[in-house]
């Protein structure tokens, strides 16, 4: 342990401040660290902000068509975020259980990578994403909901206000996302 705590302080002593803080923003990004904020949260009750974009599939897709067919759910996530990854099984669970009675899902892809990268890396998993996909290359989308860290779930209502924020993801929260759903589609 002393030789592993010795090689981070002379690790460190090497390292600037301004790029030791830009590792730590880039680590709070991908492995939901905390990570300085210095936006607000998009804040529960507000206009959820209108968004057109192409999804991984070619499809054009919007907010307020989403909102036409009921509750959406954004899932803004990344490839290199674990917590993105545990949390995508259980997003899939409720996609699947309430697509059909209003329930609309779409995944924010924010990695840098491109279509191609991306596309690669869901095919390899050993599960399907029924929803669709946008990459959200500029982060137009991630700023204007005010992204900060990975995962983030916003619930918006029919009413197109924003219902729920929820930043990071614990086995269980899932039963929160499911709760809010039947709330709103009632």
């Amino acid at each position: 342990m002393a030789i592993e705590n010795e090689f981070v302080r002379r690790s460190v002593e090497h390292v600037s401040a301004g790029r030791l803080a830009v590792l730590l923003l880039i680590m709070g990004i991908f492995t939901s660290w905390p990570a300085i904020s210095f936006a607000a949260q998009i804040e529960v009750g507000s206009e959820a902000p209108a968004f057109t974009a192409v999804d991984l599939e070619g499809s054009t897709r919007s907010l307020q068509e989403a909102l036409d067919n009921g509750i959406v759910l954004l899932d803004f996530w990344s490839i290199y975020c674990v917590a993105c990854m545990q949390e995508m099984p259980e997003i899939i669970e409720l996609h699947n259980k309430y697509k059909d009675k209003g329930l609309t899902v779409i995944g924010i892809n924010l990695d840098s990578f491109g279509v191609r990268r991306v596309k690669r890396f869901i095919k390899g998993l050993e599960y399907v994403i029924p929803f669709p996909v946008i990459i959200d290359l500029k982060r137009d989308i991630a700023g204007s909901y005010n992204i900060s860290m990975l995962p983030t779930t916003i619930l918006i209502g029919k009413d197109g206000k924003v219902f729920y924020h929820h930043i990071g993801y614990q086995p269980g929260d899932e039963d929160k996302f499911e709760e809010l759903v039947k709330e709103l589609l009632q």
